[in-house]
């Protein structure tokens, strides 16, 4: 939820008309060749499996009625939150990365792939997949993200002025301050 979350406030900061973050349980995945633009966040659970809000949407996605065009014009994206401590390391993102592309949509980047393992976190390949999804979006339909450098660049000026200033005030060794 994080990540989406995330993604959803850098969208908005870079100006895109409209932006909705939802789980998979909530989405209707027959309305996808009606979509443009989708991005996904998939995280893993157990050993490999997909998360339960992930399965409903999974299975309808495997259909046999679904054909190599049915996703023709839709634009997407992957990143996946894993594990690589796991044999399956990131394993649902994988897949649905690769069925998109088998239904005929067009993949915007490479799929990005977070780690737990790294010291940082998933954070390490996060940050530099989302700058180039940004600019890749951009450059694919500039309208999508008017103020792209606002994301790039992260300009604080457009957080305003702080609402709360910290003083800090020394005391005798012994003193509790509240």
């Amino acid at each position: 939820m994080d990540v989406t979350e995330r993604v959803g406030r850098e969208a908005e900061r870079g100006g895109c008309p409209a932006i909705d973050v939802l789980s998979m349980d909530i989405f209707d995945p027959s309305c996808l060749p009606g979509e443009r633009f989708v991005l996904f966040i998939v995280s893993t659970t157990g050993q490999g499996d997909p998360p339960d809000s992930m399965k409903h949407f999974w299975k309808y996605l495997l259909s046999k009625h679904l054909g190599a065009r049915w996703l023709e014009g839709l634009h997407y994206a992957v990143f996946g939150l894993g594990d690589s401590g796991y044999p399956k390391y990131n394993f649902p993102a994988k897949q649905l990365n690769q069925r998109f592309s088998d239904l005929g949509a067009k993949r915007i980047l490479e799929k990005g792939l977070g780690d737990d393992q790294y010291p940082a976190g998933y954070d390490i390949a996060l940050d530099p997949w989302l700058k180039s999804l940004w600019k890749t979006l951009n450059r694919t339909n500039p309208s999508l993200l008017p103020r792209i450098s606002d994301i790039i660049h992260h300009n604080l000026n457009v957080l305003g002025d702080a609402k709360v200033k910290i003083i800090y005030y020394s005391g005798p060794q012994d003193t509790i301050i509240s």
